[in-house]
């Protein structure tokens, strides 16, 4: 994804962060904040300043807010910590020495790949000579059209003004936005939760820590050769080849484990544990 990543980077980038976390009991759910706003108003506002106009209104950023709320409903605690690496040290354990982060090295786009998404942003419309399958396909529809035709359907639905009502009520503005802009939107929050932290996105790699996902792991991996015995060996704090002794991070409760064990019995297996 190298090529993309200054479009990527502006698709995720959000001008507030992004929070999550979890709370225990059957109902346990992950939570995402965007505080007032996708991270798709970062490149909705492309060109503006920050300063200057925005693409989208006050009301239109705190639809879409209530719409993200509604994918992971927001939460008060902040996210963890990121997982860039250091190189390991003979021991296999973390060494002090870190690589350059070379996400960081932006890589540009070509011609081609510009134009490409020039016209998933702005559709036909903001592309010189529009489409170029339009003439068979109808013109393309660009994110910014879909996303803020979307929020005004959904406004004009929604059995309140928006102006009155309170957050948590707003979050079910959710279901009156039209398919194609739901499932826009919800790609859009999954991408701001587990896009690289360098793309704008994942803060503090706190999407990952909600999965429980260690990250991109190299180059201090997973397992190193033993020095003395030029055998590999597991990093001590995380095992791969051999078992891990740590408590299960997501421990499923009584109430899904007696669902698992119905429905294998049902469908004629046999528990083995």
């Amino acid at each position: 994804m190298g090529e993309n990543r200054d479009v990527v980077g502006a698709l995720t980038r959000a001008g507030h962060p992004a929070r999550i976390d979890r709370l225990a009991g059957p109902s346990r759910r992950v939570f995402l904040q965007l505080a007032g706003a996708l991270p798709a108003a970062a490149w909705l506002s492309a060109g503006c300043t920050s300063s200057g106009p925005r693409y989208l209104t006050d009301t239109e950023r705190r639809v879409l807010g209530a719409c993200a709320d509604a994918i992971f409903p927001p939460d008060d605690s902040g996210p963890g910590v990121s997982n860039r690496n250091p190189y390991p040290a003979a021991d296999g354990s973390p060494s002090k020495k870190f690589p350059p982060d070379q996400f960081l090295e932006y890589l540009p786009l070509s011609r081609v790949q510009r134009t490409g998404w020039q016209l998933r942003i702005y559709g036909s419309r903001g592309v010189p000579g529009g489409g170029p399958n339009d003439a068979v396909l109808g013109p393309v529809i660009g994110l910014r059209d879909l996303l803020r035709d979307g929020v005004a359907a959904a406004i004009a639905a929604f059995p309140m003004p928006i102006d009155k009502a309170d957050d948590e009520f707003l979050r079910g503005i959710f279901d009156y936005v039209p398919d194609d802009a739901r499932a826009q939107i919800q790609t859009l929050v999954l991408q701001s939760l587990f896009a690289l932290p360098e793309y704008g996105g994942n803060r503090d790699g706190g999407g990952w820590r909600v999965i429980h996902f260690d990250g991109d792991s190299m180059p201090l991996g997973y397992t190193y050769i033993d020095p003395a015995t030029s055998q590999i060996r597991d990093r001590p704090d995380a095992p791969v080849i051999g078992p891990t002794t740590t408590p299960d991070p997501d421990p499923m409760d009584d109430e899904i484990i007696a669902l698992f064990r119905g429905a294998v019995t049902i469908l004629g297996g046999k528990q083995f544990y």
